[in-house]
C-alpha cells in the first residue's frame, strides 16, 4: 500500500468514526438506547481501525481490535489504561444491544459512555496526528 492509500484509508476510516459518533448523539436525543450503543462502540471501533492502519496494524475480529490496542498502545503507555478498559466495555455494551434479547440497553448504560466516546475518539485522533 502507498502512503497515499494508507492516508485515504485512514481519512475515511475517521470520517465514518465521526459520522457515527453524531448517528449516535442523534440516537441518545431519540432515546433509542441499542443503537445509540451500538454506534458509538462502531464510531470507537473505526476510529481504533484508523490508528492501527497509521500504523500497520490489522484486527480481524472485534475482540483482536481490543486485544491489539492494549497491547500496542495502553501497555506502551500511549493511551491510559482507562481507555482500554472503556473500549472493552463499549464491545460488550454493543454485543448486548445487538443479540441479547434478554437485556434492554437503557439510558442510564448509554449516557455512562457518551462522554466517554467522544473523548477516546479525540484521544485516538492526537495519536494518529
Amino acid at each position: 500500500m502507498t502512503s497515499e492509500e494508507r492516508q485515504t484509508l485512514i481519512t475515511l476510516q475517521r470520517s465514518k468514526a465521526l459520522r457515527f459518533l453524531k448517528d449516535a448523539d442523534d440516537m441518545v436525543e431519540q432515546q433509542r438506547w441499542d443503537l445509540a450503543a451500538n454506534r458509538y462502540y462502531y464510531a470507537c471501533f473505526h476510529a481504533v481501525q484508523s490508528l492501527f492502519i497509521k500504523d500497520g496494524l490489522s484486527a480481524h475480529k472485534h475482540s483482536s481490535l481490543v486485544s491489539l490496542f492494549s497491547q500496542h498502545y495502553v501497555k506502551t503507555g500511549k493511551a491510559s489504561i482507562h481507555y482500554g478498559g472503556f473500549l472493552a466495555r463499549m464491545m460488550q455494551l454493543r454485543q448486548k444491544a445487538d443479540y441479547n434479547c434478554y437485556y434492554d440497553i437503557d439510558e442510564k448504560d448509554v449516557k455512562e459512555i457518551v462522554s466517554l466516546s467522544h473523548d477516546f475518539i479525540t484521544m485516538i485522533s492526537s495519536l494518529i496526528d
